[in-house]
């Protein structure tokens, strides 16, 4: 699965950053696995090397050696389409 960074900010408005693993992805939602938990409904960031995507944690499961997230991407406009 593909290594991707996870930014978002925490509770007390910190920005965070994470690694990450791509387990399953689907045309409106990823799902990813980290070390430590990101809170429901934090705004996340998705990067890796020239790809970016915005999502909403909608789920998080607390698994063996970390947790498992589920995430809705967020539609992007395209700027070409206006």
């Amino acid at each position: 699965m593909a290594r991707v960074d996870i930014l978002w900010m925490d509770d007390k408005l910190t920005p965070r950053v994470t690694p990450a693993t791509i387990e399953d992805r689907s045309h409106g939602g990823v799902s990813l696995r980290i070390k430590n938990s990101i809170s429901l409904g934090s705004h996340i960031t998705i990067k890796s090397g020239t790809f970016q995507y915005s999502g909403i944690v909608t789920h998080t499961r607390h698994e063996k050696g970390g947790f498992t997230i589920g995430v809705k991407l967020l539609r992007r406009e395209d700027p070409e389409s206006k």
